[in-house]
C-alpha cells in the first residue's frame, strides 16, 4: 500500500511539473526569445493569422501562472485577425529567474519594440490579468499603446501602480467581480482618473483574473470585439 501510496505521489509530482512548463497547448505558434534591458531572454509565443497587416494584442500573465493561460483568448483573437504574442514574465514558464516587477515594466516596454518590428502590425493594445493588468495599463502609458484591457486592476500590486497610467489618456477596458477585494476597492478611484476613456465591464461574485474566463461565456467576445474597435 505503501508503494501504491508512493508511485501515485509521483505521477502527481510529474504531472504538476509537465503543467508548469507547458506553453500554449493546440495552437500553432512561433516560439519568441527577445533580450531584456539588462541582458535577461525573455520567452514567449507568437500567433499571427496571415501575412496581411493587422492590429496585434501583447498578453501579460497573472501570478502563479504562464503564457498557457492565455488559450481562452488566442484562438478567438487569431479568428478576428489580431496578430498575438503571449508571453513569460520573470519568474515564471520558460522565462524563469528572479521575480522582479519594476524590472517587469522594462520587459513589457521590450516586448512592444518587438512586435513594432515585425512584418504587418499596424497597433498594439495589451491585455493583461490581475499583476498583469497593471503592467498592462503602466506599459500603454509608457509606449504609447493603442488601449489597454485590464483583467481585475488595482492601483498598487507591489509597486506596480497604475493611478497615473489612467491618467495617460489611452483608451483602458477594466474586467472585474464587484466582490474581489482589491478591484472592488480600486477600479471605481481608476475609471474616476480614466474619465471618458475608461469602461468597465462588472461581474457579481469574488472571482479574479482569468478564472472569469470559466464563468463568463461572453467575456472572451466581449474583449475581441472591444480591441477590434481600437
Amino acid at each position: 500500500m505503501r508503494l501504491l501510496i508512493i508511485a501515485a505521489l509521483c505521477t502527481l509530482l510529474t504531472l504538476n511539473l509537465t503543467r508548469a512548463q507547458e506553453v500554449i497547448p493546440s495552437l500553432s505558434g512561433t516560439d519568441v526569445q527577445i533580450s531584456a534591458a539588462d541582458g535577461k531572454t525573455l520567452y514567449g509565443s507568437y500567433f499571427a493569422a496571415g501575412e496581411g497587416d493587422a492590429k496585434a494584442v501583447i498578453l501579460l500573465h497573472q501570478l502563479y501562472t504562464n503564457r498557457s493561460s492565455w488559450t481562452p483568448l488566442v484562438q478567438p483573437l487569431l479568428d478576428a485577425g489580431f496578430k498575438v504574442v503571449a508571453v513569460d514574465l520573470r519568474g515564471y514558464g520558460q522565462t524563469r529567474g528572479k521575480i522582479n516587477w519594476k524590472q517587469a515594466q522594462q520587459d513589457t516596454a521590450a516586448w512592444v519594440d518587438w512586435l513594432k518590428s515585425q512584418p504587418g502590425v499596424q497597433s498594439i493594445a495589451l491585455v493583461g490579468s490581475s499583476m498583469g493588468s497593471n503592467l498592462a495599463l503602466a506599459g500603454c502609458a509608457a509606449t504609447g499603446c493603442a488601449g489597454a484591457v485590464a483583467i481585475s486592476p488595482s492601483l498598487n500590486y507591489f509597486n506596480v501602480v497604475t493611478d497615473e497610467a489612467m491618467q495617460a489618456g489611452f483608451p483602458a477596458l477594466i474586467i472585474y467581480a464587484d466582490r474581489d477585494p482589491y478591484p472592488a476597492a480600486d477600479v471605481p478611484t481608476m475609471l474616476e482618473l480614466g474619465g471618458n476613456q475608461a469602461t468597465a465591464i462588472v461581474y457579481s461574485g469574488r472571482t479574479h483574473g482569468v478564472d472569469l474566463f470559466k464563468e463568463h461565456d461572453d467575456l472572451v467576445p466581449l474583449i475581441v470585439d472591444w480591441l477590434a474597435a481600437r
